[in-house]
């Protein structure tokens, strides 16, 4: 189980700001909090430290650079052994295209995201999950039409009750 990293009201206030935007300035951010930049920053070097902030993401509109078709795949294994999972997950975790994937329960296995440059290539991908060593005994892709409603950062005022005073 993950341990839990106890945050007060000013980490949540700075993590909903860096959500917003992760390459504002320290002294942007420690006034946008109502802290002094020192102080700023030390807190939100003690979230990296302690893995509540991971990584800092540049969103790229890929629209403007190149051609792509998104698709939702769901994956059913054969076999339901530790082995097949591990199989099918090295060798997923090997390809550019899966750009996140799921272990989820119900009827399906997995379900993927997968961005590849047009139907042919998306194609290709299939072949290689059809005929690899994956165990792979049915797969689905839905193509995305549409994002109505992107990814704008976790909605933390719903998830997380922060602990003490500002």
């Amino acid at each position: 189980m993950t341990r839990r990293h106890l945050i007060d009201a000013m980490d949540f206030k700075i993590m909903k700001r860096l959500q917003l935007d992760g390459r504002i300035s320290n002294a942007a951010l420690a006034e946008a909090v109502h802290l002094s930049p020192s102080a700023c920053l030390e807190r939100v070097k003690s979230l990296e430290k302690n893995g509540v902030i991971r990584r800092y993401l540049a969103e790229v509109e890929l629209a403007k650079i190149a051609s792509s078709v998104m698709l939702l795949v769901e994956v059913v294994l054969e076999n339901h052994r530790e082995a097949d999972f591990e199989r099918f997950l090295a060798s997923i975790r090997k390809r550019d295209e899966v750009l996140e994937c799921y272990k989820i329960g119900g009827r399906i296995d997995y379900l993927m995201r997968v961005l590849c440059r047009d139907i042919e290539h998306y194609s290709e991908l299939s072949d290689f999950m059809s005929r690899g060593d994956l165990g792979i005994e049915k797969f689905h892709g839905h193509i995305v039409l549409a994002v109505d409603k992107p990814f704008n950062g976790y909605p933390l005022d719903l998830l997380i009750e922060p602990r003490g005073k500002e």
